[in-house]
């Protein structure tokens, strides 16, 4: 499982794959793994 960080806001998910959409900011695309 890795953490997925929202460059946009700061908000972070948990999860398998890459987030599509930042669920907090609306921002689509920003997430970076951050292990």
């Amino acid at each position: 499982m890795a953490t997925w960080k929202c460059n946009a806001c700061g908000f972070t998910k948990e999860g398998r794959c890459k987030p599509q959409k930042c669920p907090q900011c609306q921002e689509k695309g920003t997430f970076e793994k951050t292990e």
